[in-house]
């Protein structure tokens, strides 16, 4: 195997820890001794060993803890993000490298958090460690796009979604949309929902629609082990929402909510209220978020929901459901933009990716880079 192969292993095994790391970003591990595998691991669950200390630990396993000492003294190490070089839930990771004498690190790129940000680097450096940044840098940014736009904007990574017909429209003139998409869009959608950690709607759409926002998938649809468990997102109101039985799936038993409006409202069990005093809070209300760790968010809402984050430029990714179906002018538009003053103002977006579910088209797109 070579360099980028063995740092694709690393990738592959970052990839493992998807539903589970955040705040956290998602981090593998390959130990590599005379370009053979002795040791990778990968960060399964916020909170908990970082990585390079799966891998460690994995090395140490397969050939005991005096062998595996030796195995890892003058090995190369392959990680897709920079090691840690603070303490907060575990040790500092590059301490760790320095402690085994690790001869080389190589790393897909720097930790974007500023209390990090080549840190790491500089300590393996000063112990006389080889350190090489930028080995497949694409791909491992790519991976951690919410990481990296958390650190970047101190706010959630925002996801925009809606499923429409081919003609643009999201719903009949009555607000009828039940179903737009096929059950296949559907559920991918609720894949999409177990990447978040919040589910946003306006409170229009959670009067009309009274809402689960949760996801219905098995562990086995999530890829995940008997003994994990299914962590529901915090459904998150936009505008005055009251309690009251035309809206009661929002409130179900054991549910997280967050509404912010400009509305005062005493926080009750399971509910909490944040008051706002600008019209446009949006911004505003997106940090609050950020900082109860709400690390990311699936907008869900109708026209006016996500023309306001769109208009605000807060999204970081689009994804439109399109199904081979008409619903006619007089029908709700998917968006309903002000049109920019110019061609040279046109907003353009990065298409990331096209799937194909029975006959409905998902295209991902996304805002900006990392």
């Amino acid at each position: 195997m070579n360099k980028c192969e063995f740092m694709a292993r690393a990738i592959d095994l970052a990839k493992k820890g998807k539903l589970k790391t955040q705040p956290n970003p998602m981090v593998g591990c390959v130990i590599v001794k005379n370009n053979k595998v002795v040791g990778e691991g990968w960060h399964k669950e916020y909170g908990k060993d970082h990585a390079e200390i799966n891998a460690i630990k994995d090395c140490k396993k397969k050939f005991g803890a005096k062998k595996a000492i030796k195995l890892i003294a003058g090995a190369d190490m392959y990680v897709n993000l920079e090691p840690c070089s603070i303490e907060k839930n575990t040790p500092p990771c590059a301490n760790t490298l320095i402690k085994y004498n690790i001869k080389r690190l190589f790393c897909g790129t720097l930790d974007p958090n500023p209390k990090i940000n080549g840190r790491g680097i500089k300590s393996l450096n000063n112990a006389g460690i080889e350190t090489n940044v930028g080995l497949l840098k694409d791909e491992c940014k790519e991976l951690n796009r919410v990481f990296f736009v958390n650190q970047k904007k101190s706010r959630p990574y925002i996801i925009l979604k809606s499923a429409q017909s081919i003609d643009g429209k999201i719903a009949l003139k009555n607000g009828n949309s039940k179903w737009i998409s096929n059950p296949g869009s559907r559920r991918n959608s609720h894949h999409l929902r177990s990447r978040v950690k919040g589910i946003l709607v306006g409170r229009k759409t959670a009067e009309e629609d009274n809402p689960s926002l949760t996801i219905r998938l098995s562990k086995k649809e999530l890829n995940l082990n008997k003994g994990d468990s299914i962590k529901q997102p915090v459904k998150i109101i936009l505008g005055n929402l009251k309690k009251s039985k035309k809206v009661n799936k929002i409130f179900s038993k054991n549910s997280k909510v967050i509404i912010g409006s400009r509305m005062l409202a005493k926080n009750v069990s399971g509910i909490e209220y944040i008051k706002y005093d600008d019209k446009n809070f949006l911004e505003e209300f997106m940090k609050d978020l950020y900082e109860k760790d709400i690390s990311s968010i699936l907008v869900e809402g109708g026209q006016k929901t996500i023309n306001a984050f769109i208009a605000n430029n807060l999204f970081d990714e689009l994804v439109l459901y399109t199904a081979p179906t008409f619903l006619g002018k007089e029908s709700i538009q998917t968006l309903g933009l002000r049109a920019p003053k110019s061609m040279k103002h046109l907003k353009r977006l990065k298409m990331a990716k096209v799937e194909i579910f029975n006959d409905d088209i998902k295209t991902t797109y996304f805002n900006g880079k990392i």
